[in-house]
């Protein structure tokens, strides 16, 4: 079984025999994650679309696909030997698959998921319109164990892979101090009226930030698989695949008073503690397989945000050091990675895939390189109008000595990760090409030099990078920037800066924040342009109209300006790209061995 259209006929099948007429396969796994381990991937087995976001929708007689933004150009070319329709989330018209349900589901027919693939929210969100049906029974039905495995012959093992421990030098005190916080927010929490309670998270970042470990069970991300539940009391416990973790890390939950337990006892833990009549809570992001599990229903249960979000949100000084560690690494290598393209005199050879491969060997000749943090987009041309595109053997192009080559990419080292765009001129550039990149170029130096009154949200500065973009009539459908995790998943939330109003883009900004800045233009079929740095909440001054914040540019790579229109700059901008430049000359001179690279970094940092 090897084509689309044969998968979703075996799927059709099996749902008619078991009385099923719609299912629902969201891209999910049962920690929420947002990379997947390969063995939870059933949605891009199934439809062949390989975006990280998306929810396919199998009835009899349809098949739908809905994804965002990012992906519905990639979606069109993966989608179009198949019968499935894309629905373009987000468009005016378009519904979401919760309408899309409610309309469609009639009296006496069946919606089926597997549960551990549904959080609580999701499960609200697509099926709490849907009505009893008349005789009273419900019109979902949510299984235990998902049908795949049966045509998926060979899918991939559940990940279990070593657990270490974090270096201490690069974390916020102690595990047991950081549970201590976690247990305190939540005693204080306005929901949580009882003071007898257990809490259980799911989420596999805040899992690894608050015990101090991390391992490999997910690409791109330091985490491992686990739960991890957590009691009024103090108390602690780690569901976890005993044999992962190392001999060091077992030490280090013993000293710590984190108790282990297989990661098969979950189901029958939460029901322990639901018999000792204790408030079981649960992060909102868990998935509905647990609560199946337990024997129980969700109104068993408090659904609550998970107090880590926030707590880990304002790095401390040993992550802020971590951080610009981390971009001392990164720099050295995108400088020698960036000259090499430069002078590469055989350019016209190389492809996406290719030249990816180069920085990627270039990253790991840092001793504390531990992995990619994404998949790198390294996007030529037309390519680069695909916002999320990721070159694949059968579409990756060479490169030519013309045009914009857009570059987004990024690695984890143990002292932090790192996040960053740049567009390069690989020859001349179209006019539109120039302008476009000098209106990203004047978003991002106007996010980047902002100053704003502590308690501004994310919805309020992104119009400081969009005001170019949006007078030059563009505009870009991707968020302008995200929290980053120290030495964990790329993405972290709980704030985002984007135009949308979003519960991530009303929290109020703090000091020790490193979030991205990350505007861009994309002109289908022709080019893209993105430019990006990490960034940290620092305080600019207080004084009798409060206390003043600013950023702080945490990258260090020289910003292209051969595609630029200086003209278009004001002095303002000149003089922050040369205070830029400027100081990533001088942090990263001193670590290049090699006297050419010296010299090229030279050149690329000259005062405008």
């Amino acid at each position: 079984m090897n084509t689309t259209t044969e998968k979703i006929a075996a799927l059709r099948l099996w749902m008619q025999t078991h009385d099923y007429d719609y299912f629902v396969i969201p891209t999910s796994d049962p920690f929420d994650s947002e990379h997947l381990p390969d063995y939870y991937k059933v949605r891009q087995w199934l439809t062949g679309f390989t975006g990280s976001a998306g929810l396919a929708i199998i009835a009899a007689a349809e098949a739908l696909l809905w994804t965002d933004s990012r992906y519905w150009l990639q979606a069109v070319g993966q989608l179009a030997e198949t019968d499935i329709v894309l629905m373009r989330e987000g468009e005016a018209g378009v519904p979401s698959p919760a309408d899309w349900l409610k309309t469609h589901v009639k009296d006496g027919q069946r919606v089926v998921a597997v549960a551990e693939t549904l959080t609580h929210s999701l499960f609200n969100e697509l099926f709490a319109a849907l009505p009893v049906d008349t005789d009273g029974g419900s019109r979902v039905q949510l299984l235990a164990a998902d049908p795949f495995m049966q045509w998926w012959t060979d899918r991939p093992a559940r990940p279990s892979n070593p657990i270490v421990v974090q270096p201490s030098q690069y974390v916020d005190g102690t595990a047991k101090e950081r549970i201590g916080k976690v247990v305190q927010s939540l005693l204080q929490h306005a929901d949580v009226e009882c003071t007898d309670w257990a809490l259980l998270l799911n989420d596999l970042s805040e899992v690894a930030w608050l015990t101090g470990l991390r391992g490999s069970d997910i690409e791109y991300n330091p985490v491992f698989m686990a739960y991890l539940l957590l009691t009024s009391s103090g108390e602690a416990q780690l569901f976890v695949n005993v044999s992962s973790l190392s001999a060091e890390a077992c030490h280090h939950l013993q000293q710590n008073g984190i108790g282990v337990a297989g990661f098969e006892d979950i189901a029958s833990a939460v029901a322990a503690q639901m018999r000792m009549e204790r408030k079981m809570c649960l992060a909102s992001s868990m998935n509905m397989g647990i609560i199946a599990a337990a024997g129980a229903s969700a109104t068993d249960f408090q659904f609550v945000s998970s107090p880590v979000s926030e707590l880990r949100m304002c790095k401390s000084a040993a992550e802020q050091n971590g951080f610009r560690k981390a971009m001392l690494a990164d720099g050295v290598a995108m400088v020698r990675f960036l000259r090499w393209v430069d002078e590469h005199p055989h350019l016209e050879q190389e492809t996406e895939l290719t030249i990816d491969h180069r920085l990627t060997a270039l990253r790991a000749e840092n001793s504390e390189f531990q992995s990619l943090s994404f998949a790198t987009i390294a996007a030529y041309g037309p390519h680069a109008a695909v916002v999320h595109y990721e070159a694949q053997p059968h579409t990756a192009v060479h490169l030519q000595r013309r045009g914009l080559l857009l570059l987004d990419s990024g690695a984890q080292y143990l002292c932090g990760t790192t996040d960053i765009t740049r567009t390069i001129a690989l020859g001349p550039v179209t006019p539109e090409e120039r302008r476009a990149y000098t209106l990203v170029l004047k978003g991002h130096i106007g996010l980047s030099r902002f100053r704003f009154p502590e308690g501004t949200t994310g919805l309020q500065l992104d119009v400081a990078a969009r005001t170019p973009i949006w007078q030059g009539g563009y505009d870009f459908g991707h968020g302008t920037g995200h929290g980053v995790g120290s030495h964990l998943c790329v993405h972290e939330g709980p704030s985002q800066i984007r135009k949308n109003v979003r519960q991530c883009t009303l929290i109020p900004f703090q000091v020790g924040q490193v979030v991205t800045n990350e505007p861009g233009i994309y002109v289908a079929g022709q080019f893209g342009v993105r430019i990006e740095n990490m960034m940290l909440v620092a305080e600019a001054e207080a004084n009798d109209f409060g206390r003043f914040l600013q950023f702080e540019s945490l990258t260090l790579c020289p910003i292209d300006l051969r595609a630029a229109d200086l003209s278009m700059l004001t002095p303002e901008e000149k003089s922050w790209l040369n205070d830029y430049h400027a100081r990533v000359r001088q942090l990263l001179m001193p670590l290049l061995a090699d006297e050419a690279d010296r010299q090229w970094l030279d050149k690329a940092t000259c005062p405008v």
